[in-house]
């Protein structure tokens, strides 16, 4: 019976698969005729979440505490990776000459390679003299520390929405405050006591 009512094959084909045709498109419903939902009062300490306080603190303490762990590491890998990198490029931006020096020798040697030793040498002797364990770690927690303040820090970072707070309401491996960002990324250790919520 519908299919004798359609006028055009297309039609007849939108008849037997679609409940609706989808060629008269429906009308969304006008926003002021839409009931208006009460929106519901809890302790939240965020107004963003996309659920309920009691929600989250329900998952978070049902969450294997090996795998909020290791996210908590992998966080903190890709924190160090990022700085490490940092470290490197300064170090190989002082030791350029040294650098550019062995590579212009190396180029298009291959059993003459032994001539660009004192080359190779000079730029380890660089790269040693600047690169000490002392440098790498003064380094390594002002750039932590600077890159918490600018936000570019994965564990916490404004502008993303990802605090430190906010993952330590989802992860209990992290920690909501940390007293030295320059030297603790901010990952619960052993002696450190959980927190279950209620």
């Amino acid at each position: 019976a519908i299919l004798a009512q359609a006028s055009s094959p297309a039609a007849a084909f939108a008849a037997m698969f679609f409940v609706d045709p989808p060629f008269p498109k429906k009308k969304a419903p006008d926003p002021s005729e839409l009931p208006v939902q009460p929106k519901p009062q809890s302790s939240q300490t965020f107004d963003n979440l996309p659920i309920d306080v009691e929600a989250v603190d329900k998952n978070r303490n049902n969450r294997v505490a090996y795998l909020e762990a290791r996210e908590a590491v992998e966080l903190e890998q890709k924190e160090m990776k990022a700085v490490r990198e940092r470290v490197g490029k300064e170090v190989r931006e002082k030791c350029r000459p040294e650098i550019d020096e062995y590579v212009d020798c190396c180029v298009g040697r291959i059993f003459t390679i032994g001539v660009c030793k004192p080359h190779a040498l000079r730029m380890r002797r660089c790269m040693k003299k600047i690169e000490t364990p002392e440098y790498v770690e003064r380094r390594t927690a002002e750039i932590l520390a600077e890159r918490e303040r600018s936000g570019e820090s994965l564990v916490n970072n404004e502008r993303k929405g990802t605090t430190r707070e906010r993952r330590a309401m989802y992860n209990r491996a992290i920690l909501p405050k940390t007293e030295d960002p320059a030297n603790d990324i901010g990952i619960r250790n052993s002696e450190q006591k959980l927190e279950v919520r209620p």
